[in-house]
């Protein structure tokens, strides 16, 4: 049984992807979680073996969040889901640990095959996530500044917008 912890801001969209997977066999909802400080906190506590992990939300953010879960909880599968396809939050998230990038308009068996290979350790991209992650060396001259900075830079800048 895999067991998955929802983490996102919206209360809405953990509610929708739990229903999706609830009737999914071998797929169990272990829990939620509505920042990334509460995450930390349910990982401990639930010990689920996939997170589903917003990347952007207020506090210490997806970002973080999913580097201080793998620091604690080393076995953990982490899929970044955002609405956020554009560089450089995938190259972030998954140099952070993440070993997935899902967008939120993927439609349940996209998510349930990026649950499934998270849990055996392969590495999931959203199709056109990954088309742009091939692509950007071949258009590193129109980067986009947020590239260059650090995960950190990158976290401030995030909570400067919000």
């Amino acid at each position: 049984m895999i067991r998955v912890l929802i983490v996102d801001d919206h209360r809405l969209v953990r509610m929708g992807v739990a229903r999706m997977l609830a009737d999914v066999k071998g797929i169990e909802v272990a829990g939620d979680a509505s920042s990334g400080e509460e995450a930390l906190e349910k990982i401990r506590e639930l010990r689920p073996s996939v997170v589903l992990m917003d990347v952007r939300m207020p506090g210490i953010g997806g970002l973080e969040a999913t580097r201080r879960a793998l620091r604690m909880a080393p076995d953990l599968k982490v899929i970044a889901t955002t609405v956020y396809e554009d560089e450089p939050f995938p190259t972030q998230m998954l140099e952070a640990g993440a070993v997935g990038y899902v967008t939120k308009d993927a439609d349940v068996r996209e998510l349930v095959s990026a649950i499934r290979k998270a849990q055996v350790g392969q590495r999931y991209l959203s199709s056109d996530v990954a088309r742009q992650i091939a692509l950007r060396t071949y258009e590193e001259q129109d980067a986009s500044p947020f590239s260059l900075l650090s995960g950190r830079e990158m976290q401030i800048a995030t909570m400067v917008v919000n």
